[in-house]
């Protein structure tokens, strides 16, 4: 089966499901991206999948952007393809004639996305359900939207298929290996930091507005007057940064806030990680719940769940994790103490945030997602040949 997708970019983390995607014995797949951007590191190759540069033109009209990439139609019409998988982004001006274009030469087009938006915004969100419903099918990251689709938007149940976001865990775990082998180097990386894994706090990410994370400085610092020797460990880069570095010296946190900056390599990442007790984001968690989950931390986010990515559904609140009233630094940091004070909670939610990502949200699992919408693209394939 020939299958092509179409995407802005190849992230980095999105490879290993393109490359087991693409290994599968009949599966045939071509990944139309266009280059990595300075915000989001991208790659323009694969083992088991080929490349093809495929640019996306972003535009602005005051406060509307909205973007157009031409492979989107170009790969329908080609003939080449037995199924396109799109983006299902209702900024892109090629979507509509793609899937028009589907229709008239018989190619199923499949939509792959979010499925809402954060902001709620109307018209933007009745033009992705209208694109939706005209495609053969959308593959969405997570159950609770996809039913929630069928149950208010009159989705078709059997034209919505899930794909649970998931990261590889791979090199997660042989860093984890290798520090936990060198128990030498590991004891002495903290004490060249001073951090206690029994009270510290990590928080990776790319520093950004939306994420919020001037709350978790702000309970950082009532959580300091309880357990003076706690330290927060910020993992990012980002525009933020100055001013969170400013508030922390407002706050007198002074050496309790270690700003390690950016951080890409895993082998580099895994002793702050393996130093820590807690993972805290105040809102806007994405794929980091994976991460954290990966080093068996458990993590702290808001309870306005309307606020995360797709993946807060792998939290699961008292088990995995905790939910900490929406922008009240007081009740966050009292999640906070309540894991520094019990440890056996501690280690409970630890193992069932490794069972989660070990067992639940993998790469195999997110590639039998694919695989299920594509054997129903190849079923409306069979169906219109017939006609």
């Amino acid at each position: 089966m020939r299958v092509a997708i179409c995407q802005p970019r190849v992230a980095k983390y999105r490879v290993p499901v393109f490359e087991r995607l693409g290994g599968i014995p009949g599966i045939e797949l071509s990944v139309f991206a266009g280059k990595s951007s300075n915000v989001l590191e991208g790659v323009e190759s694969g083992a088991n999948f080929r490349f093809v540069p495929a640019p996306v033109i972003n535009r602005r009209m005051g406060p509307v952007e909205y973007r157009y990439q031409a492979a989107q139609i170009q790969v329908v019409k080609s003939g080449r393809f037995d199924a396109v998988i799109l983006p299902w982004d209702s900024h892109y001006l090629s979507l509509g004639p793609a899937i028009f274009a589907g229709r008239l030469c018989g190619v199923p087009v499949l939509l792959w996305g979010h499925g809402y938006s954060k902001k709620g915004m109307g018209f933007r969100d009745s033009l992705r359900n209208f694109y939706g419903k005209r495609a053969n099918a959308v593959l969405l990251y997570s159950q609770t939207v996809a039913q929630r689709l069928v149950r208010e938007s009159r989705f078709q149940g059997e034209r919505v298929f899930v794909a649970q976001n998931a990261i590889d865990q791979a090199p997660i775990q042989a860093a984890r290996d290798t520090w936990s082998r060198e128990t030498a180097r590991l004891a002495s990386f903290r004490r060249e930091h001073e951090l206690d894994p029994q009270f510290t706090v990590a928080f990776v990410s790319r520093l950004l507005p939306d994420n919020r994370i001037e709350l978790l400085v702000e309970a950082f610092a009532l959580v300091r007057r309880e357990q003076p020797n706690a330290k927060l460990v910020i993992i990012g880069d980002g525009p933020c940064r100055r001013d969170l570095e400013s508030l922390a010296l407002r706050l007198h946190l002074g050496n309790s806030v270690i700003f390690a900056g950016a951080i890409f390599d895993e082998n580099n990442i895994a002793p702050w990680l393996l130093s820590s007790t807690v993972f805290v984001y105040p809102r806007n968690i994405g794929l980091s719940l994976m991460h954290a989950f990966g080093y068996g931390l458990p993590v702290i986010t808001s309870d306005n769940l309307a606020s995360h990515n797709p993946e807060i559904e792998a939290l699961v609140a008292g088990e995995n994790g905790l939910l900490y009233e929406d922008g009240n630094v007081e009740d966050m940091a009292r999640k906070i103490l309540t894991v520094f004070r019990n440890p056996n909670l501690r280690a409970s939610m630890a193992e069932k945030a490794l069972r989660q990502v070990h067992e639940v949200y993998t790469v195999e699992r997110m590639v039998d997602g694919f695989l299920e919408i594509l054997d129903f693209a190849k079923h409306c394939r069979k169906k219109k040949n017939e006609i």
